[in-house]
């Protein structure tokens, strides 16, 4: 059944801003919002639609289903909507299950990375290049922050992925058998390195560069960079460093 829903003051609307703003109020609903005709329509096909909320009926994807659905006017979707220019398609699902990351041999950490778009882009690129799962250490953000969903691109929920602590870290690299590496400007040149088997990389943001646990836990690796600059931002640095790892 279709409603139309027309106030930005309505319960609804001000439910989904709450959930695209705050990290413990999702946490509390289990709920998360989407938006978008291409990640609402991919996500319906395994995500249970709790609202749906488009500009026009058109918008619907084909086979969605969702428990609620209301046809809404623009101002509501700009309300809703962390985007400038927002494409008429916004949705509400729980928050899915976080797979295991139990016997994967290669995975990647993040150690401190706070910034949501960097954030998004690395779990984008580690899907891209073959990455197997993703482990957040403390200091990371939040990748449901709307800002990190958008930069992911639906990798979000295409990797596993799990939060923990340094201990837990340690523990996963015993439990699959992983050599441990982590980015850092002390450390060796990337092309120096010479590894077989299963791998853990480690990257954290680049203002502070790896906490002293996380240092102490892997051989320290680096990017040689000849020309006049002294780091990389994470998300580039990352990229290189994944691509690197996975083809030698």
């Amino acid at each position: 059944m279709k409603r139309e829903l027309s106030s930005v003051q309505h319960s609804v609307v001000k439910h989904l801003v709450k959930l695209r703003q705050n990290h413990d109020y999702r946490e509390d609903h289990g709920t998360l919002m989407i938006e978008g005709v291409k990640m609402v329509g991919e996500l319906c096909r395994h995500h249970h639609i709790k609202r749906l909320l488009v500009l026009d009926e058109s918008l619907i994807p084909d086979g969605l289903s969702a428990e609620e659905t209301f046809i809404v006017p623009e101002q509501v979707i700009n309300k809703i909507s962390g985007t400038r220019t927002p494409e008429g398609i916004i949705a509400e699902i729980a928050i899915p299950k976080n797979g295991s990351l139990a016997r994967l041999q290669h995975v990647v950490a993040f150690d401190g990375v706070s910034d949501p778009g960097n954030l998004g882009t690395l779990l984008r690129t580690a899907l891209a290049l073959g990455w197997e799962g993703v482990f957040l250490l403390d200091g990371t953000c939040d990748p449901y922050n709307d800002k990190a969903l958008r930069a992911a691109r639906g990798a979000t929920f295409r990797l596993p992925w799990r939060r923990g602590t340094i201990q837990e870290l340690k523990q996963l690299v015993a439990d699959n058998k992983l050599r441990p590496f982590v980015a850092d400007t002390a450390g060796v040149p990337l092309g120096e390195v010479h590894h077989e088997g299963g791998i853990l990389l480690i990257l954290a943001n680049e203002g502070h560069g790896p906490s002293p646990e996380a240092a102490a836990l892997a051989e320290k690796v680096t990017i040689p960079m000849p020309g006049e600059m002294e780091s990389l931002n994470v998300s580039a640095a990352g990229a290189i460093m994944m691509y690197a790892f996975l083809n030698r």
